[in-house]
């Protein structure tokens, strides 16, 4: 019912700065997730036995970080090209929740295969897939913000 009051334009806005911080928030988990494996490789000496993990769990945070950074930048640029608002939202919607999941499901599958392959630092396994299961947070964050339903 609010979408028949608001202005065509002021929907507008409304969609285009919220995908433009869905672009920003994804982007910055990315960089947030290199900065500390960047200071966990610095801080342990590059210690081989540490470096694979550590690039495997975070760098596939970082993937998925981007990948729904190009949800959203896909969704700002329909709603920009004057696409139905309420298509674009939908469908940037429905693929961040995807992100998500795969979000989750990578964070919980590398951490478990990691700890399975070197049992004796497993909690520092499972504290990888912690750091990197919040971006699940910051992506349903930023899906929150879409206009419509929550």
């Amino acid at each position: 019912m609010e979408s028949l009051s608001v202005p065509p334009d002021v929907r507008l806005a409304r969609t285009v700065r919220a995908l433009r911080d869905a672009v920003v928030g994804c982007g910055a988990a990315c960089l947030g997730l290199a900065v500390v494996a960047a200071a966990i490789l610095a801080l342990s000496g590059s210690d081989p036995l540490l470096a694979g993990p550590t690039l495997t769990i975070l760098g596939g945070g970082q993937l998925l970080a981007l990948v729904g950074a190009a949800v959203a930048a896909l969704g700002l640029r329909g709603a920009l090209a004057r696409r139905p608002l309420a298509g674009v939202v939908g469908a940037a919607r429905g693929r961040l929740r995807w992100v998500v999941r795969a979000v989750l499901v990578w964070s919980a599958g590398a951490a478990v295969g990691w700890a399975l392959a070197d049992p004796a630092r497993a909690v520092l396994f499972l504290a990888l897939g912690a750091v990197t299961a919040q971006l699940a947070v910051v992506v349903l964050l930023v899906r929150r913000r879409l206009p419509g339903e929550g």
